[in-house]
């Protein structure tokens, strides 16, 4: 939702073999879902610009055992493959936060290896307003080829080093980091001019994305003594119903809105791993 945002781009296909999730999509975007990204024949996709991925947090978290590459749901290699054949222009990643010092090194040097320069940055949640911090490490992918110029470029060596000597790095701008913890903007703020963008694209014109979290009516936290999924929906900042009105029980709800990203977020994360003043 933030990509098509920002770079007013369109959604044409997907890879999601979770049946539930696979039924949003299916209401929400009405594109091709081509199911378990471990099949796919690349060869055969619809060429795309932009490619984007939140490979599955387990293999690197904290709150797991923490595996790493070892991990059989480290799904990257396969990621890479698309990267390989498909060739966008933008490659634009997610994870946790304990990312930076488990796996990224690997995912890194896979980059370099298909001829893509990376930036990448913690960006929370709070960072745009949302009273919940859920940090996350976004990553930007690039053509070596593209020419963006050498301070704003992060060159595998460079970083690699320091993420091996300190456990511990954002990009090489460390200003651009320091920024993003400092900033203390709204969700408003953060995603000025989104408000009004319409989808031609759905019937109605409906928002495909807009801001919820400065409603004056906040969701009760609680349903029936259990938490609330449209609280959740709400402490996203995603629009209402976008999750809870799907026909799903309780519990597949909250599981896909815990996998989430507050989409504010990630166009905050956008905008500054891609500013030519950071």
């Amino acid at each position: 939702m933030a990509v098509e945002a920002f770079f007013d781009a369109e959604t044409v296909w997907c890879a999601e073999f979770d049946k539930y999730a696979s039924k949003l999509i299916e209401q929400r975007f009405n594109i091709t879902n081509f199911g378990d990204i471990k099949s796919i024949d690349w060869a055969s996709v619809e060429p795309i610009d932009i490619l984007t991925a939140g490979y599955p947090c387990q293999p690197f978290s904290h709150a797991g055992s923490r595996k790493g590459t070892d991990d059989e749901r480290h799904i990257f290699p396969y990621i890479l493959e698309a990267i390989s054949i498909l060739k966008p222009r933008w490659i634009i990643l997610e994870n946790v936060r304990g990312h930076l010092s488990l796996g990224l090194k690997e995912v890194l040097q896979g980059l370099a290896s298909k001829g893509y320069d990376a930036k990448w940055q913690i960006v929370r949640a709070s960072d745009v307003g949302a009273p919940h911090q859920r940090a996350r490490l976004f990553i930007v992918a690039y053509p070596t080829s593209l020419g963006w110029s050498q301070r704003h470029t992060c060159r595998l060596e460079q970083d690699v080093t320091s993420l091996e000597n300190n456990g511990l790095v954002t990009d090489s701008n460390s200003d651009g980091h320091e920024e993003s913890r400092r900033t203390s903007i709204c969700l408003q703020s953060a995603i000025e001019g989104l408000r009004g963008r319409k989808d031609q694209r759905k019937a109605g014109n409906e928002y495909r994305f807009s801001l919820e979290m400065d409603r004056q009516e906040v969701p009760d936290t609680l349903d029936q003594g259990k938490l609330n999924p449209v609280f959740v929906e709400y402490m996203m900042g995603l629009p209402k119903g976008w999750v809870t009105d799907i026909d799903l029980l309780r519990s597949q709800k909250l599981k896909m809105l815990g996998n989430g990203v507050v989409p504010q977020q990630a166009y905050r994360a956008l905008e500054l791993l891609t500013s030519v003043d950071n």
